[in-house]
């Protein structure tokens, strides 16, 4: 079964926004797996949690930016077998690359420790 595109928009925007709450919060502890991986973010605990919280509003922004385009554009969507599928499936994903600006810049403004 193929799903349609905007479904995978909606999906995938959920699941952001759901990993984004804990980063929010400040309950996600120094790790290597789970957070926004910057070095600076390393460098103390304070860092790790302002710069996890920042970029999880972001990633959460992001999450409603793809949920909104999944329900926004579902009449505009082309068939999975189109040529356009992929380009309709990934235009939106281009918000990470200044998403990632955002934190690297914010990143940079924190304090060494």
């Amino acid at each position: 079964m193929i799903v349609p595109i905007p479904d995978v928009h909606i999906g995938f925007g959920l699941a952001a926004a759901a990993l984004a709450v804990p980063l929010i919060l400040r309950r996600v502890p120094m790790n290597h797996f789970y957070g926004i991986r910057v070095r600076k973010a390393y460098t103390s605990d304070s860092n790790w949690y302002a710069i996890n919280a920042f970029g999880g509003w972001l990633f959460l922004c992001f999450g409603v930016f793809l949920v909104a385009c999944g329900f926004l554009g579902r009449p505009f969507a082309p068939e999975p077998g189109s040529p356009w599928a992929p380009v309709y499936l990934f235009v939106p994903l281009l918000a990470l690359v200044p998403l990632m600006r955002y934190i690297r810049r914010y990143a940079r403004q924190r304090p060494e420790a």
